[in-house]
């Protein structure tokens, strides 16, 4: 019997580490970068979330097409796809829907909550309305503005437009200009180093000044599950969408 052992055991270690790249996720065609990959190895270790994720992604293309010019998709997309891996319809439903009601009654101060694909918060839609407002050359943005008697009934617009998915991208796409207007004398070497720099900036707070957004793009403070002890940059997934499934927004 011992020698049985002996004889199966390497054999059930050889296979058992085999894998089958041909069954990943075949039926949506995506490119999906080998497991043993060095250079992406912190990355791969988030694949499944990352692929459900753009799968999420991928069912908006036609809203998505609307929105966005082809040649930005990709770029305004980047900077706020990692918040979609961390993103749950069911748990946004039950954790959002008494916040909605807090919010439009009391206030950010009182209730601000994430939401949404993108997890935006209601602060930073008054943080982008409020520079939009006072930037005459952003003043072509003004449509974001919430025209209405009280605050109370702006909050409550806010929220509805929260909701929406079509306006997360239009406010997503008012943030990459407000960021390209409010950053402008930074000389970014690269699209991936700016790429970078307005991520952070969505994650971390476009408000903040410049120095700290810097520092904090190589924080590693980000990971899909919030529990999870490994943990990454912002930027690296958002860096991640840009070379990895980018394609999918030509098509």
């Amino acid at each position: 019997m011992k020698k049985l052992i002996i004889i199966v055991f390497p054999f059930l270690i050889s296979t058992s580490f085999t894998i089958d790249y041909n069954s990943l996720d075949a039926k949506d065609n995506l490119r999906i970068k080998p497991l043993f990959n060095p250079q992406n190895e912190s990355i791969e270790y988030y694949r499944k979330h990352i692929n459900r994720a753009f799968s999420l992604l991928k069912k908006q293309k036609k809203k998505i097409d609307l929105e966005l010019n082809k040649n930005e998709k990709a770029h305004i997309l980047s900077v706020a796809f990692p918040e979609m891996l961390r993103y749950d319809s069911y748990s946004d439903y039950l954790e959002t829907s008494s916040n909605r009601v807090l919010y439009v009654n009391e206030g950010k101060n009182a209730s601000d909550f994430s939401t949404g694909y993108f997890q935006i918060k209601p602060s930073f839609l008054e943080d982008l309305e409020n520079y939009v407002a006072i930037t005459e050359s952003l003043k072509q943005y003004n449509w974001i503005l919430i025209q209405k008697k009280n605050e109370t009934e702006v909050r409550k617009e806010r929220i509805k437009r929260l909701a929406n998915f079509q306006w997360q991208l239009r406010y997503l796409k008012v943030f990459w200009y407000v960021a390209e207007y409010k950053f402008q004398n930074i000389d970014f070497k690269t699209t991936e180093d700016k790429i970078r720099f307005f991520a952070t900036a969505y994650n971390y707070g476009f408000t903040k000044p410049e120095k700290e957004i810097t520092k904090y793009q190589s924080a590693k403070k980000f990971s899909p599950e919030e529990t999870n002890t490994r943990k990454f940059a912002f930027s690296d997934f958002s860096i991640d969408f840009i070379k990895t499934y980018s394609y999918f927004l030509d098509q």
